[in-house]
């Protein structure tokens, strides 16, 4: 039994510093109040910046450690976003050289700056594909595709809190 106790000490003094990613919940740089502004597009989707925006902020907005303030002058930190690519490509064909399925790439460039002195807490970049089927009704493709760009947004938006949170 004293063998079982000090093999059980022994393992939880051991541990392998797993952790879940973002589960501290807490922003480089001692930031607890955040100001998230409208992201740049630099793509050509319309309206975009705004979507990515409201899911960022969203997402963000699920830690009780980390509050958003609307101005700049409460925020200890602000997050800035550009969505630097968002495209549709082809992914495969069928017998009659039809266009089977798509995939849709995004990516965003994000930094975290000190609100007060600018000073850079973080940065980074995330990308993220989707894959959605073709549709021979044009209003079915339309509709695939935004679907497709909603989970991009979405997971995109998760990918960029687990990176600032762990990094």
């Amino acid at each position: 039994m004293k063998i079982f106790g000090f093999l059980l000490l022994l393992f939880c003094l051991s541990g392998c510093g797993y952790h879940y990613p973002g589960k501290s919940g807490e922003l480089p740089g001692g930031v607890e109040n955040l100001y998230i502004p409208l992201f740049v597009n630099k793509t050509t989707e319309p309206r975009l910046e705004t979507a990515m925006t409201s899911q960022v902020s969203e997402v963000f907005s699920r830690t009780k450690k980390i509050h958003q303030v609307e101005k700049l002058k409460r925020a200890d930190g602000v997050l800035l976003g550009t969505i630097r690519e968002y495209k549709n490509k082809a992914l495969s064909y069928d017998r009659r050289d039809d266009i089977g399925t798509y995939f849709s790439t995004m990516i965003i460039d994000a930094q975290l700056r000190q609100a007060e002195t600018n000073q850079l807490l973080w940065e980074g970049s995330v990308e993220w594909k989707e894959v959605y089927r073709a549709a021979s009704d044009k209003n079915l493709q339309e509709v695939s595709r935004k679907l497709a760009l909603r989970q991009l947004i979405l997971r995109l938006s998760e990918e960029l809190f687990y990176r600032v949170l762990d990094d």
